[in-house]
């Protein structure tokens, strides 16, 4: 899985080798396209894990052939959300552009992870895209000041997260659990989130100042 990471991470990079980032970044490109393009490849990573947790969690699963029915499985600690959020930290890094997944959190089950608590600016972005359901080309960005600096100049973008079938299977009907008592295969308590409801989010923060 290391290496699906580093190939990622890699593409990301590209993207960025295409729409540089820095002081000369604010001049002529285009942050809304730039920003779709890291999404479209998180996306492509997410959906990739996705579809193949059986063969990642599976004994001798092997990538393009049946999932074997006779051997072991047990929960390996990878699934979309930590593999994406995994590249982002890395990205991150290299970049210099911030990536944060935002949680809204579903009634008492509240978010999974408290680091996804979404900010004065995500929330006013989530309230923008709530009801919209399962908008694959939604997307808000604009320029803003940085709180801490305020002479520093940033371009903030968000991308809203729907819940869709893939989704379901571990965000959807407790009364689905593969495990039998409300949680899914991560351990956690499924919230029951509905086709089209609204998860949360990708922010990005670029620089350019």
């Amino acid at each position: 899985m290391k290496s699906l990471q580093k190939i990622a991470v890699v593409v990301l990079m590209y993207t960025l080798t295409i729409f540089p980032v820095g002081d000369c970044f604010a001049q002529v490109y285009d942050f809304n396209k730039i920003a779709k393009h890291i999404i479209n490849m998180l996306t492509v990573s997410s959906v990739l894990i996705a579809e193949n947790m059986d063969v990642i969690d599976t004994h001798n699963a092997k990538l393009g052939m049946p999932v074997p029915e006779d051997e072991p499985y047990s929960y390996k600690g990878i699934n979309p959300v930590n593999f994406a959020i995994t590249i982002s930290k890395d990205f991150t890094k290299r970049s210099g552009v911030r990536i944060k997944f935002v949680d809204v959190g579903k009634d008492e089950y509240g978010i999974r992870n408290p680091d996804n608590l979404a900010d004065e600016w995500e929330q006013v972005q989530i309230s923008k895209f709530k009801g919209q359901g399962l908008r694959a080309d939604a997307g808000f960005g604009e320029y803003s000041r940085v709180d801490e600096r305020p002479k520093e100049i940033v371009y903030r973008y968000f991308h809203p997260l729907y819940m869709n079938e893939q989704c379901l299977k571990c965000h959807g009907d407790p009364s689905n659990s593969p495990t039998g008592d409300g949680k899914d295969i991560t351990g956690s308590y499924m919230e029951n989130y509905k086709l089209g409801e609204l998860k949360g989010g990708i922010s990005m923060t670029f620089p350019v100042q």
